[in-house]
């Protein structure tokens, strides 16, 4: 008897816990460019400011045929750092996170994607984790700055173009 309850309430865990997979009515890749400076200390957050990127909400929202009024939330989706013109690495940085910031009000600004701990063995790429933040109010403007974070691990070594590689879904 007791062996029954014990796999009943493990099979009961296990229906409960499951979570229905969150669909996406469309998702959008982007790109953005800055420069890492090198000789940039360990010390400081070095902050890089990206002007004018656009996210092109309401073009691709028709594209897909959805109204834009009936959107109900926007995700990032994916986040990736790449070298562009060299082959350096990305092993001296130690944390990255880069911020959505609005164009009309520059004190409204939500985290779209981090990496809090770098790994050593980083190559020409670095992938990110997206966050779980709302950025519906701040895409629908068309454009938006992004402003990345850099923390390192050591001194940047050279100058190193980078590409951010991201996206949004589209709820």
């Amino acid at each position: 008897m007791q062996k029954i309850l014990v796999i009943f309430s493990l099979i009961a865990v296990t229906i409960i816990s499951c979570q229905k997979d969150t669909s996406f009515r469309y998702e959008v890749g982007l790109t953005a460019d800055f420069d890492i400076p090198s000789g940039l200390n360990t010390v400081e957050t070095h902050y890089f400011i990206i002007r004018n990127v656009p996210v092109f909400y309401k073009f691709n929202a028709d594209r897909n045929g959805v109204d834009v009024a009936t959107i109900t939330n926007v995700l990032a989706s994916r986040g990736l750092m790449r070298s562009t013109f060299s082959e350096a690495d990305y092993d001296f940085i130690s944390r990255v996170s880069v911020y959505a910031v609005s164009r009309k009000d520059p004190t409204v600004k939500r985290e779209m994607y981090y990496l809090d701990f770098v790994p050593v063995n980083t190559g020409r790429e670095m992938k990110m984790l997206s966050s779980t933040t709302q950025l519906k109010e701040i895409l629908s403007e068309e454009f938006i700055d992004l402003e990345v974070r850099l923390n390192f691990r050591s001194i940047s070594p050279s100058l190193l173009s980078t590409r951010i590689e991201f996206g949004y879904a589209v709820l």
